[in-house]
């Protein structure tokens, strides 16, 4: 992680911690196999008497209806200070000495499985995990609820505790005790330890391959919530471009029901790209549909009132192309067409995305339900969105947005796979992309025909068309692309650790409309083979390459922590500026002027 001037002190604590923690001790019991409530009674097993452990339990539990099935319950509050109060939550299935069999140590079946969060909360539920045989595990990074404004305090400095408690040391110590835990019950270490989550549960699996890659085998992070800073400053571009110029309302908003029809719109316009009429754009980025065909009176524009006036259709235009400085280059990307605009653009903002403006500028005066956020423009005379972006940048995403190599979880062996809805309307799918890119060409091979080969050995990033967020359906209009269902995914993640068999493919399927399709490891696609129904997953092959000029030169961003003044930074997007025509990186379809 590269350490700016202002967390430079932060990042030495965060390797120190990073360091000690890795070398906590796996514990065994010597003698008889201790039962669950022993766990936190006898000091051999280190949760009693540990000036680390400001209190811990362990009792015999049970899952929710309809599972109802006992495990050891272990919870314990972690800190290091006074201000460090971080609860995990592991749940054991029982040990012999407990009642517990059919696994391979009593009920267990020889893993463990950590659980991410999501939004700013994290988790405590572990009862998938325990259902399926695992050791499962959890923690509330810090701090109960979902809310991110204590990251911030009322002198404006950083809440460093609350911070790095929620994006680092929680989940961290939570892998560490869970499989410290599971050694001393069990009398055994786990065979293989795995991580599954999505949005910031994503986020956190990305972390630790980055940060702790020497403790896990297996990592499943879909639509991971990574460059935090930089995704969630982004989420507030559409509600300033619709305030500042949609006009016609005090608030700016552009009634939901025209934002629906310019989403259909686009979605009608690109959806034969890929050679297939079936509601779904297959790749956004390759959609260059203007709101400008909805304005009122054009022949193309859909009835009133859900047409737009030409003030609409420019900051329609203006959400879809993202965030942009002055001299026309890209800071971060925008909503893509075919995605739902209620969760970002709707009547208020998305408080995560005011949040950030909090945490960028180092402001509480920002903090929802403060309305400050108005004050900002697109990037005229004031206080501009790039300067807020390149606060946020300079200041907080280094600590944030996890965007580090992935050397020791590859040396270990590890494998990553992640799942991205194309439409997901939270966390803009090409950031992710982008990172994915950046990790191709650092493992490239010699011998590497398409550029991702060498990361396919390790690390697979499948893209779902017509996917919103962690699989949801796009909320507007009641449908849904393909995505793994029950546990498919994770499933494909555990043979591939375990059995050496890299997934080629994972069967998506939506039920709105019922469809099936392979989803298919980046850069590769699902290919309609010709006949037979575009409904059946049979009919469809993985093929092509989603990685053309047309798709990723429109991409490439301006230079990080420069993002008013800044020059397009080919490298960090990893792109080679002679792949890209001349021209065609300061726009794709013309919105921004």
């Amino acid at each position: 992680m590269e350490c700016s001037r202002t967390v430079l002190r932060l990042c030495a604590s965060t390797i120190a911690f990073a360091a000690g923690a890795v070398a906590l001790p796996n514990v065994a019991a010597a003698h008889a196999a201790p039962t669950c409530a022993s766990l936190t009674t006898d000091p051999r097993f280190e949760l009693t008497n540990n000036p680390f452990v400001k209190s811990a339990t362990s009792v015999i539990k049970t899952t929710a209806a309809p599972a109802n099935t006992k495990y050891c319950g272990v919870t314990l509050v972690y800190g290091t200070n006074p201000s460090q109060n971080i609860t995990i939550a592991v749940g054991l299935p029982l040990s012999p000495a407990d009642g517990g069999s059919g696994g391979t140590v009593g009920a267990w079946n020889g893993r463990t499985e950590g659980l991410g969060g999501g939004g700013c909360a994290g988790n405590l539920n572990v009862d998938a995990a325990v259902n399926a045989g695992y050791v499962g595990s959890g923690t509330d990074g810090g701090h109960s609820g979902g809310d991110c404004t204590p990251g911030v305090n009322a002198d404006h400095t950083y809440n460093f505790q609350f911070i790095q408690d929620f994006f680092r040391n929680g989940i961290k110590q939570q892998v560490l005790w869970s499989k410290r835990i599971a050694t001393a019950y069990y009398s055994k270490p786990p065979s293989y330890n795995y991580w599954n989550g999505c949005s910031t549960g994503g986020r956190q699996g990305y972390l630790l391959a980055q940060e702790l890659g020497s403790q896990l085998d297996g990592i499943l992070a879909s639509a991971p919530a990574m460059y935090w800073t930089r995704f969630q400053t982004a989420q507030m571009w559409g509600q300033i471009a619709m305030f500042e110029l949609a006009g016609e309302s005090p608030s700016g908003v552009i009634p939901p029901a025209k934002l629906v029809a310019a989403q259909k719109s686009a979605i009608a316009a690109c959806d034969a790209n890929d050679g297939v009429v079936d509601g779904i754009i297959n790749d956004p980025r390759t959609c260059r549909f203007s709101a400008k065909a909805n304005i009122c009176g054009r022949p193309t524009a859909p009835a009133a009132p859900n047409c737009l006036t030409a003030d609409e259709a420019v900051a329609v235009d203006k959400i879809w192309d993202g965030p942009r400085n002055k001299h026309g280059n890209r800071i971060w990307f925008g909503l893509d067409r075919g995605s739902d605009f209620s969760i970002l653009d709707g009547p208020t903002p998305f408080p995560l995305g005011v949040t950030q403006f909090e945490w960028n500028l180092i402001d509480p005066s920002f903090a929802p339900p403060s309305t400050k956020w108005n004050t900002v423009s697109l990037g005229g005379k004031g206080l501009s969105y790039p300067r807020v972006a390149e606060a946020g940048s300079r200041n907080i995403a280094d600590v944030t947005d996890t965007f580090g190599p992935l050397d020791a979880f590859r040396a270990r062996g590890g494998k990553l796979m992640t799942f991205l809805g194309a439409n997901d309307q939270f966390i803009y799918p090409r950031g992710v992309l982008n990172y994915y890119r950046q990790m191709a060409e650092r493992y490239q091979r010699n011998n590497d025909r398409t550029g991702f080969e060498g990361v396919q050995s390790f690390y697979r990033l499948y893209h779902a068309p017509g996917v919103g967020h962690c699989g949801l359906p796009i909320f507007s209009l009641g449908t849904a692309g393909p995505w793994p269902q029950n546990g498919a995914d994770f499933t494909a993640l555990v043979n591939w650790v375990e059995k050496g068999i890299a997934p080629d493919q994972v069967i998506g399927r939506s039920f709105a409309p019922a469809l099936s399709r392979p989803l298919c490891p980046y850069p590769q696609t699902a290919k309609y083979k010709g006949t037979g129904d575009v409904n059946d997953a049979a009919n469809w092959r993985c093929g092509g390459n989603l990685e053309t000029a047309e798709a990723v030169c429109p991409d490439v961003l301006v230079k990080y922590k420069d993002e008013v003044d800044g020059p397009l930074d080919y490298q960090s997007s990893a792109v080679h500026p002679s792949f890209c025509k001349a021209g065609h990186l300061a726009q794709d379809d013309g919105s921004h002027h």
